[in-house]
This record gives structure tokens, sequence and C-alpha cells, in this order.
């Protein structure tokens, strides 16, 4: 194990009293300090061994320390153990001990006066005392300037293990200038702790050591600039150090105050348990069937009609390219509509934890929750009752906490739930399968806050499928490749990257990098006609200029007429949708034409109930007309017939084609591009909005009609690596630099958030919603009772937290943005306002902005 032979800090050789030292009290029982390290410390083994970390901070260390000595070394590895170690070496304080533990050794002591109980920036000076004096007695003098960095930044996580990152910059601040807390511990406040700490504070007697040793600091890390692997690596160091701590001391702090011991966090244990039910469906049995008997043997498949032919020969072409390159960590799969792309990635990351001993976790990442709202069905069809969907966890901002049955032996006599393991569960993502969406992980990678870093840890040595990548903010795919190369490298994580338009985000690195291909001839797929031709494409409405919202109108009804066939409308605006859909079902009312049409809504504004009814009702039944916005776009499983667009990226449009005859078995089916929205108000700062590169050129239209996208995202990367190169304060080579070089986590947090949003105000619209055929969600008792649960001081923290996630599930049904706040509310929870009469703001069960802000206009 990594940490065998690294010693721990011996507490009687720099405290008195180890013994009345406390850490915790809870009723009659203490925890002294000792005990409380000790026990972080435990849970840092088991992290280490039970996830197989040893190889990841060997490789970490290899990247860091790459020249210095094994003296230099060791104490590198004593430094990081005693990071958890003494985290909380600061409860010394007397202010601490006295007022918070109740320690009444501490009664009378000088340092009261002060009334300052913090520890955490205590904790940080005196570990920087202690090993301040271990660097500089060491003979080596490159292992004292690289051991001066992470005396630092081990530091500067002790400081912030009850906080948020922030910066680098910040923590010199807290300890250099005068008025600030760390200063002033080791000055006009040292009479909290001197009388228990027995090392000398070298920073007391001269403030300029600390100052030099920032100075020192900066000056090894300006040595590195053109070392971008080492600020990587020196970034990801910090995360993963502060992501152990916190887990460290929150699993032993859990154990102290229940009583139980934290055993499970949550990993594939046996691979066969998953795979063997996968195994054993007919599809996958059809597939090994086709391997034994056909895979290898044909050549040309241009003249075949079986579509399952070719998803066949995509499933085992990326299997086999996986396999020879198992060694590696990025992997595109790049797979047209209907090619089956969902069950290929599963199966690719089953094989890659039966194939790869260390990895022991799977994370399925998607861009909208209406697509873990639609996998996880899929994975509760496929596993059925068997208890493995019990390992497989949703983790998004809709879904309840899920929680975890007391065991027979533990004391219920009012409760089964255990509230403390299924809240741990949730914020250390305790499962050996996670759904979760592209926020959460980006949250995961680059966020500040405690749960945004508890569940880091997690990320190593497990598979990341990227669903869907290019609805990422294409303004910083070269930031996201860079971080994903080294993550991968430096936390051995496998990414298998996603979609039926993807680009070559390589190209974006600015260095070699190990990306594999799984399917090496795209045109055996893309341009068969199977997938190429299954959606007749048409452009004339392109041509109209004026009315386009009277003339598609005219055009869908005209062609309504002619199918019994689903038609599906994108627009690119909520507002534009909203206009349509009143108006097609005006029309409905007053002419016979499409009477027999059902006309359907499906916006973001939907609640998953709603969006849940609109899409089983689309794949169940004929002559429906939805009209959506662009939730309707990536990976949901719906198989219309015809189909209209408003025209905005190239990806999109490829996209939505995918909605159309879906499963490759239709004839006659089309899709009508118009031009209405102007795609720059909404997707601002993409280059792909670019009239040059949209449905608008000749050439893009031949592009998208030959599926040739690397032609397009070559022009789209070009752009990009331009836009990153320009000399200014956001050009890329600046932000490895000047940003995560200097270790502003707040700042990358910024650069690397996926959605700029503005701000909106949520209001809760009281109304009734049914919930199947006989049940319903009456949105006054929902409020009510998040309410109550919020002013219930009685109740425990997680049972609190366990239950509010299940309030807020049912909360969500009701809760819109809105961008105004001149609204007239009944009651107010938090940010959230709640509007008794809710239901005057819906028209058709849809809410209707237009009429909500005309009802604030009637206000003002």
């Amino acid at each position: 194990m990594y940490f065998d032979g690294v010693d721990k800090i011996e507490l009687g050789q720099i405290i008195l009293n180890r013994d009345t030292m406390y850490a915790h009290v809870l009723d009659d029982r203490k925890e002294t300090l000792e005990e409380h390290g000790e026990l972080a410390t435990e849970y840092l083994y088991k992290i280490v061994e039970d996830k197989q970390l040893s190889s990841i901070l060997l490789n970490i260390e290899n990247g860091l320390m790459e020249d210095c000595s094994d003296e230099g070394r060791k104490l590198y590895r004593e430094m990081l153990l005693n990071t958890i170690y003494l985290h909380d070496i600061g409860k010394i304080n007397c202010n601490f001990q006295y007022n918070k533990m109740r320690n009444k050794l501490f009664k009378g002591k000088k340092g009261l006066k002060y009334n300052n109980s913090n520890h955490s920036m205590l904790s940080s000076l005196i570990y920087l005392n202690h090993y301040f004096n271990k660097i500089r007695s060491l003979p080596n003098k490159k292992d004292k300037s690289t051991l001066a960095i992470f005396l630092v930044l081990n530091a500067y996580i002790i400081s912030k293990h009850h906080g948020s990152l922030d910066s680098l910059q910040e923590f010199q601040d807290k300890l250099l200038d005068e008025d600030r807390e760390g200063c002033r511990l080791y000055t006009q406040e040292l009479t909290m702790f001197n009388e228990i700490y027995q090392e000398p504070i070298v920073f007391a007697c001269n403030k300029n050591i600390l100052s030099n040793i920032f100075g020192a600091v900066k000056e090894t890390l300006k040595k590195q600039e053109e070392n971008v692997g080492f600020y990587m690596y020196m970034f990801i160091y910090e995360r993963l150090l502060a992501s152990l701590l916190l887990s460290c001391d929150y699993y032993a702090t859990s154990q102290f105050k229940n009583g139980k011991q934290i055993e499970y966090i949550g990993k594939v244990q046996d691979i066969n348990k998953f795979y063997d039910v996968f195994k054993n469906t007919s599809i996958y049995k059809g597939i090994r069937d086709y391997q034994n008997k056909s895979y290898g043997k044909k050549t040309s498949f241009h003249d075949i009609s079986n579509i399952n032919v070719l998803r066949n020969e995509l499933f085992l072409e990326a299997e086999e390219n996986l396999l020879k390159n198992i060694d590696k960590n990025i992997f595109y799969l790049e797979a047209p509509t209907g090619s089956g792309k969902s069950n290929v990635g599963f199966n690719l990351s089953l094989k890659i934890l039966e194939a790869a001993s260390k990895m022991n976790k799977i994370f399925y990442v998607y861009p909208f929750n209406t697509l873990i709202e639609q996998n996880i069905n899929t994975l509760g069809k496929l596993f059925g009752n068997n208890g493995i969907m019990e390992d497989i966890a949703v983790i998004n901002s809709v879904v309840p906490i899920k929680t975890r049955a007391k065991k027979p032996e533990e004391d219920s006599d009012l409760i089964d739930v255990d509230y403390e393991k299924s809240l741990l569960d949730r914020q250390f993502l305790h499962y050996p399968m996670v759904l979760t969406t592209h926020v959460s992980m980006f949250n995961y990678l680059f966020g500040t806050s405690k749960n945004d870093l508890f569940p880091l840890y997690q990320l190593c040595n497990s598979v990341i499928i990227l669903d869907e990548i290019q609805s990422y903010k294409n303004g910083i795919w070269k930031e996201i490749i860079t971080f994903l190369n080294y993550y991968a490298e430096a936390l051995n994580i496998k990414f298998i990257i996603m979609s039926a338009t993807l680009p070559n985000l390589s190209k974006l690195i600015d260095q070699e990098t190990d990306t594999v291909n799984l399917i090496e001839d795209r045109e055996k797929y893309f341009s068969n006609p199977i997938f190429k031709d299954r959606v007749k494409l048409d452009f004339s409405l392109l041509e109209i200029k004026e009315e386009m919202i009277e003339a598609l109108l005219s055009h869908v009804v005209e062609t309504a007429k002619g199918t019994d066939g689903n038609i599906l409308i994108e627009f690119i605006t909520k507002k534009s949708a909203m206009i349509f859909f009143k108006k097609l079902i005006d029309y409905k009312e007053t002419m016979p034409a499409i009477e027999t049409k059902e006309i359907l809504l499906i916006t973001g504004d939907d609640n998953s109930i709603d969006r849940r009814n609109i899409i089983d009702k689309v794949k169940g039944n004929r002559n429906i007309i939805l009209i959506a916005t662009q939730v309707i776009e990536a990976g949901v499983d719906i198989d219309m017939d015809i189909g209209y667009k408003d025209i905005s990226m190239l990806d999109a449009e490829e996209q939505f084609l995918g909605r159309i005859n879906r499963s490759c078995l239709k004839d006659n089916c089309r899709v009508f591009f118009f031009n209405l929205d102007e795609a720059s108000m909404v997707y601002k700062g993409d280059v792909r909005k670019e009239k040059n590169i949209t449905l608008v050129a000749e050439n893009i239209r031949d592009i998208l009609l030959n599926k040739n996208f690397s032609v397009f995202y070559d022009y789209v990367l070009e752009v990009l690596n331009d836009k990153a190169d320009k000399l200014n304060d956001n050009n890329f080579k600046n932000f490895i630099t000047g940003t995560i070089g200097e270790l502003a986590f707040t700042k990358v947090k910024e650069r690397m958030t996926l959605i700029d949003e503005s701000f909106e105000y949520s209001v809760f619209l009281n109304r009734t919603i049914l919930v199947g055929e006989e049940d319903s969600l009456v949105g006054e008792e929902v409020w009510e009772e998040y309410v109550a649960l919020l002013k219930d001081s009685k109740m425990g923290y997680s049972e609190k937290k366990v239950k509010l996630s299940k309030a807020l599930a049912n909360m969500k049904y009701f809760i819109y943005k809105v961008k105004s706040n001149h609204f007239t509310y009944e009651d107010q929870a938090g940010d959230i306002y709640y509007i008794g009469d809710g239901e005057k703001y819906f028209v058709n069960g849809k809410f209707d902005r237009e009429n909500f802000d005309k009802g604030i206009g009637d206000f003002i």
C-alpha cells in the first residue's frame, strides 16, 4: 500500500495533554484529537485500498516529484499522510476546547479573550510550522524547493476543509496581511494555543519567513510555466487531496456520532453480477451468434436490407478496437442514429471492467435529465427485480436521495431507513454505477464547494461515458479535452466519448495524445443507405423570408392532411413554440382538415411527468403533431415520420434527424428546414452559429446530406484554436499559467461552467397534476410539506436532508423560472415564491410565459 512505512506525527511530541484535547463531544461521549486523527487516517487507508489508489498516488508523485531524491519523496508521502492526520490539530485552540468542547481545563486561559473558536487556519499554521523545519533540514536543494510547494498546497487544503476552495493567493493574503486571521494567529493571538503547542512558531519571530516561502514557491512554479503537465497534475493533486481529506474527516466524524463504521464506499465488486444479466438478453445473444457465423466475412454492406447486420458490425468493431487498446484512456465512439449507440456504450463499459482489474466504477453522463430518465428506465427493464438496480443511482437535482434500509440487527424501533448512510451514499457516490448530468460531472471536476469535492476520489479507476459531448459550450472545448486528457492520465479514468456528430477534440490538445477511434471506417455506417437515406431532406422553406409562421402553418397542415404518421416540429425558442402551438390549436378548432390530429407541446418548462406522458403517447399512437424545443434533440427515444426544424447549428440538425425514422424501417420520411429565429440569440458565443456554416450555406447542406461532419468540425476546431491562441487575458496559455498555475480555483470553475445562466426567479405555481390515471399531486400540499420540513428544528440533519430531497423532487413539478420579479405571491421559502392561483397561467396544460408576463403587466 502506498503509505506502507510512512509515519504519522507523534502527537505527544508536539502538544501537551493530548489525552484531554477533544475533537468531538456528544452527550457524555468524548473523542480526543488523537482518536479522531487516527480514525480519519484509517479511513484514508481504507479508501486507498478499496479504490486501489496506490498506483494513482504513485503516478501523481512521479509527475510532481520527478527529479527529487528518495529522501525527498519519503518526506512528500509523510506530508501527504499527515495532512489527513493533522487536519484538526488547530482544535487545541483554547476557545474551541472551552466553548465548544466544554473542556473545563481551559477555564481562565488568556486566549479566551479573543473569542475565536475557529480551528482550520490554526491547523494549517501548525502544519506549516512543523514541516517548514523538516524541509529546511534536507540536504538536497531540489527537494527543498519542490517540497516547499507541497508544504503550501497541503496547508491550504487543511485551511479549507470546512469551506470552499478559492485561491492560493487568498491563502497567502490570510497569512501575511496583519488584519487577516492567519497572521493574527502567530502574532497577537498566540496565547490561544502556545501553551499547548510545544514547537516554537518560527513565523512569530520573523514574519518574512512566510513571505519568503510563498515567494520561493512562486519562483519554482514559474520555472514550470512551459510544462503544462506539471500545472495540470498540481491542480488535480490539490483537488484529490481535498476530496480525500473531506471524505476521511466526514467518515470519521460520522462513525463517532453514529457508532457505525463506513464499510461500503460503492464500487463494482463483481462485474459478472452486471454482465451476466446483459449477456443473457436476446440482443446480446444475437450479436454473439452473428459474431460466430458472419463477423469479418463480408467486405461490402451497401446491399444489405437488415439494419441489425450493421448494428452487430458496429458493436463488434467497437469492442474489438477497445480490447486492442485497453491501455489507452480516451475512446471516441462515432455512430449514426439508430445504430444502437447506447447498447454499444453499455457493453464497452462492462468490457473495460472485465478486462482491467483496477477499474471499479461506471459513470454515465448525459446532457439532459430527460435522457437520464430514459436510460434508467431502460436499465430497469434490463435488470428487472434481481437487486442489481440497488447498485445503480441517478444523481441530479430532481431525483430524491436513494434510501438504504437499516440492517436487521440495527435499532429500528421508529424508522426503517438509515438516513445517515443514505445521505453519505449520495454525497460520496457510494454506488457502483451512477447516472448523472454533464453539469454534475463538471462540478466534480472543477467545482469548489465541499459537495463538489466529496466525490472526486470516486472518479479514480472509473469508466466515464460522456454522451452527446457536442452539446458542451464549444468556447471551452480546448480546455475540456485538455483537462479530460490529464484527469484520465492522473486518475486512471477511461473516457468513452459518444455521439452521432463527434468532433475530434484531440486536435485541440497542444501535445501528442493517445486517443482511439473505436470505429475505424465511419463511412461503412454513415454512408450506408440504411442510415444515410432513411430521411429525405427538403430545404425549400429556407427560401421564405417573410411571414414564416403563417407559411409554416400552411405547409404543416398540407403535410398533415396526407399522412396518419407523427409529425415533429422544432423551434429554437419557447416563445415561438408556444405561438405556433396556439395557432395550430386554433386552426384545428375551426378547420376539419386536421381534426383527427392530436396536437402536443414539449419544452424545457414541462415537468418529468408531462414529458414521460407525451413521449409515451408519441411512441404508442399515430396522428400526432408534436411541437417542441431543443429538449427533443439529443438521444430522446422517439421515432417520428416527418419533421420540421428551425435551423440553428449543424450538430443540432443531425441530432434532430435522429428523431425521424429512428428505426430505419419506414418509407417516405422527410424533414423540412425553415429559418425563423436567429440562432445567434440562443447560442451566444458558439462558433457553430455563424451563418457561413449553417444550412443557409449550400456547402453545409451537402455536408448534412453526406454526413461528412469531419469537414465541418475541421473548420470549427480551426476557429477555436485561433481564438484560443489570440493574445488576450483569456487565451489558453494564460489560462494554464495564470489561472491553473496559480491555483485560482474560483476562476477555473467560472471558465469551465457549461451553462451561462442569467439570473432568474423561481416561482411555485400551485395547481393539481395528474400522476398516472388515478393519482394526483396537489401543489398546495406539496408546498406545505416542504415548508414544514424546513421549519422542523428537532429532526436530525441526515433525516431532514433525505426527506427534503424527496420533497424537492415533488416541488420540481411546480417550479418555473421567470426573468422578472414583478409578481404577487402568497408565501416564500428561500428563493422560491409561492403563487396560489397558478392554474390561470396555463393554456391546454402548458405554462404560458406570455400569459404570465401579461399578468405581471396588469399588476404593474
